[in-house]
């Protein structure tokens, strides 16, 4: 067994035991779903519905339940580093980086350290081939980028041609097989931040290809057009986890980063959706979620009533409106917002380990089909919350 094997075994297991705690639609039950299961835990949240969640909270919730320890032991998983595989230029030419946002390129020069010399590259999902360009100039090797949006492929020509850069683009649907040739004419295949079946077509058909070299950086990984997910390893397809795209998503749900004033918009229209859901199960007497389209933000500047009229307006509600007024609801809201919150804030300590294991299925399967795989953070977290990276040389 080895070790990606032994440590995805352990996660499977653990991941596996606990899916009461992480698996669930948190907007389509009204009360705690797990409670009976973990009653300790449940009453705690209860308790501290209205307290911010912060290390105290996850203190507690170790003393509790022990057994979700190995979220918070995980944390030497999360903090690997790769290796560098080269020295950057330290005096880049500032006209590489015109028209990159400043933590965009920063990503990309910490994946291209990161990234073996090569004869020739491919960049997979290239967009305006950012991550080529620098690549091209660093080693002025061929660079083939990949692209499926036929204007950003002439945007990326145009400025590579104005650089004097040995890059070229190709309007593909790799989803479609339209990369495989590239693929077996190159040395390296390169992509950052290829969301979902994108990057795991990258890791098939290079497979196929015999690609020398794939550096890969993993992102989205619920944007598939699979409702159920399916594994690319031996070990995965053997886990007894059946993950929807909702669960894919918690992989990449990290907790609120935005301004004050963009959390208090989110704020409060989770917790107006969260009343007016509360209002259509007794007006409709269906006790099922009923989803709402997404709203201007100006709306909600507007109150909890006025929402409640433009949702009920949308989903053809309005009739039932004199008899359950709207204006009961909104306390009704603001509870169930807390306890959603403190419901994620558990989730939350299966979101790392949950990409882990996604991270590890794409490694072992590269590992199965003759590739030497190292897998570690590229770059610090404050760049990028998605900053795996899986490098792989074929044995």
């Amino acid at each position: 067994m080895t070790a990606f094997q032994q440590h995805f075994q352990a996660l499977d297991t653990w991941l596996k035991a606990h899916t009461r705690l992480w698996q669930f639609d948190t907007f389509a039950r009204l009360d705690n779903p797990w409670r009976d299961h973990y009653p300790a835990l449940a009453e705690y949240l209860t308790s501290q519905l209205e307290q911010p969640i912060e290390e105290a909270f996850y203190n507690e919730v170790g003393r509790i339940c022990p057994e979700l320890q190995l979220s918070i032991n995980e944390s030497h998983h999360e903090n690997r580093r790769l290796s560098e595989k080269r020295t950057l230029t330290t005096d880049l030419p500032s006209y590489l980086s015109t028209a990159i946002k400043g933590r965009k390129w920063a990503q990309i020069q910490a994946f291209v350290a990161q990234t073996p010399n090569a004869e020739s590259y491919v960049e997979w999902c290239a967009g305006k081939g950012h991550l080529g360009k620098l690549l091209a100039f660093q080693d002025n090797k061929p660079v083939h980028s990949l692209e499926w949006q036929k204007a950003l492929c002439d945007a990326g020509e145009q400025d590579a041609k104005r650089l004097n850069l040995p890059q070229t683009f190709t309007h593909a649907d790799v989803l479609k097989g339209e990369g495989e040739l590239a693929l077996a004419n190159t040395h390296c295949a390169v992509a950052l931040h290829a969301c979902g079946d994108l990057h795991c077509e990258l890791i098939k058909q290079a497979v196929i290809a015999q690609t020398a070299v794939v550096c890969i950086s993993p992102c989205c990984y619920h944007l598939t057009q699979d409702e159920l997910y399916r594994p690319l390893s031996q070990w995965a397809k053997q886990s007894q986890l059946n993950l929807r795209q909702a669960d894919l998503k918690l992989a990449v749900k990290e907790v609120a980063t935005a301004g004050a004033r963009e959390q208090r918009l989110k704020q409060l229209e989770l917790t107006y959706r969260l009343g007016f859901d509360s209002w259509q199960r007794i007006a409709r007497q269906q006790d099922e979620y009923l989803p709402v389209p997404s709203i201007q933000k100006a709306i909600l500047n507007q109150g909890f009533t006025a929402f409640c009229h433009w949702a009920a307006e949308h989903k053809g509600l309005t009739d039932l409106i004199v008899e359950t007024p709207f204006e009961k609801f909104e306390p009704i809201g603001q509870q169930r917002y807390q306890q959603v919150q403190k419901l994620e804030a558990i989730s939350q300590l299966f979101r790392p380990v949950l990409e882990y294991w996604l991270v590890l299925d794409r490694a072992m399967y590269l590992e199965e089909n003759g590739y030497h795989v190292e897998i570690g953070k590229f770059c610090d977290k404050s760049l990028t919350p998605r900053n795996w990276m899986i490098r792989a040389e074929r044995t």
